[in-house]
């Protein structure tokens, strides 16, 4: 029986502090988008180069309750596995893939619906960036 192999997740303060720091940015509701050019990332054992790696942060001060932090993520995560073939579509023509967070950045939790929808607007707009 084939299984989910997950995604390339984007691990560790290092990772993360190297997209928030010296990475570009948009905002488009309810995320804010911050992305780090694959060239600039620093490759590691642990990360080899591969297709785009995600991170996901949601607020411990927008959201109190560790259950509606997971909830989100859970929504965020799937909402980019059913659309991942749109994202590394986008990545083609990038050599080793890209880091993406996305920063959830409203007190509401929003439906599966509206995130979806949400994500797909950011690919677009973040795939027009990397061929102009």
């Amino acid at each position: 029986m084939p299984t989910h192999q997950g995604q390339p997740g984007l691990r560790g303060h290092g990772a993360f502090d190297k997209v928030f720091g010296e990475g570009k940015s948009f905002f488009l509701f309810p995320f804010q988008f911050r992305y780090k050019e694959p060239d600039d990332l620093v490759q590691s054992a642990e990360t080899p180069q591969l297709g785009i790696r995600l991170g996901i942060s949601v607020p411990k001060r927008r959201f109190k309750r560790a259950v509606d932090r997971n909830l989100i993520r859970r929504r965020i995560r799937e909402a980019f596995r059913l659309n991942r073939q749109h994202w590394h579509d986008a990545e083609q023509g990038l050599p080793g893939g890209a880091a993406i967070v996305l920063v959830y950045s409203t007190n509401e939790i929003l439906d599966f619906d509206c995130i979806q929808e949400s994500l797909r607007q950011g690919m677009l707009r973040w795939s027009r960036s990397h061929r102009s």
